[in-house]
């Protein structure tokens, strides 16, 4: 395939064009993060909740079945003796 322009040339003037600018404004660091801060917040509070969610599920669940399961199912004496007796740390 044969160039158009020549390759140098291109490479010249991007070259040129890249170290002539300049940035109008410095990023100032405070205000960046206060931005980030804003935005880690919701996540962090949504997962936190939805956390806090699943553990009400989960001892929900264990005191219905400690509770209200009969002992009559399979394996289902096996599942309450562990929720009752099981040593805490």
């Amino acid at each position: 395939m044969k160039p158009v322009h020549g390759d140098d040339e291109l490479v010249t003037v991007y070259r040129a064009e890249v170290e002539s600018w300049r940035p109008s404004r410095v990023p100032d660091l405070p205000q960046i993060a206060a931005r980030a801060e804003n935005h880690w917040g919701r996540p962090v509070a949504l997962a936190s909740a939805m956390g806090s969610v699943a553990l009400a599920v989960v001892l929900v669940l264990s005191l219905v079945v400690v509770v209200a399961l009969p002992a009559s199912l399979p394996g289902m004496a096996f599942i309450k003796d562990h929720l009752v007796t099981r040593p805490f740390p």
